[in-house]
């Protein structure tokens, strides 16, 4: 062999006693990058996991408490209906049991009140030709009711 291939045949072995070395430093490069992996793994696991599962049970609680709120919403609506419901049946009830049976005292009261009104007109026309005195309801200033629109 010659001298030059024996140079070759050194630059091959150097290389790859390097290349090799690489390779192992590599190795145990990837080896402690798995460790460190697994222990954040692991501690991911350990911490996040509880977590997890408070946000999920809080999520469960807080879906129930919406159905219960819907739920709650509905009856009192329906218990506001209700209600409203039976005002109107009391009012209807009140009208027809009271206000109907007291028209005719109302159609009453209005003619008594219109026959009060006629006497006391009879009565101002009277004192005013002189025949005789005002009646005692005129004396208190109510003789300027007429002119009232």
């Amino acid at each position: 062999m010659t001298t030059w291939a024996l140079v070759f045949l050194g630059v091959i072995a150097v290389a790859s006693l390097v290349q090799s070395a690489v390779l192992i430093g590599l190795a145990v490069a990837g080896r402690r990058l798995s460790r460190r992996i697994e222990a954040l793994q692991t501690r991911l696991e350990r911490d996040v996991s509880p977590a997890l599962q408070d946000l999920t049970r809080v999520s469960r609680n807080v879906a129930e408490i919406s159905d219960i709120a819907t739920l709650q919403a509905r009856r009192l609506d329906l218990a506001l209906a209700d209600t409203i419901e039976k005002i109107e049946e009391t009012t209807s009830v009140a009208q027809r049991l009271i206000l109907r049976p007291l028209g005719p005292v109302a159609d009453i009261v209005a003619f008594l009140k219109g026959l009060r009104r006629g006497i006391d007109v009879y009565f101002d026309l009277r004192a005013r030709e002189g025949r005789r005195p005002i009646s005692p309801r005129r004396r208190h200033g109510e003789d300027d009711e007429h002119l009232f629109i």
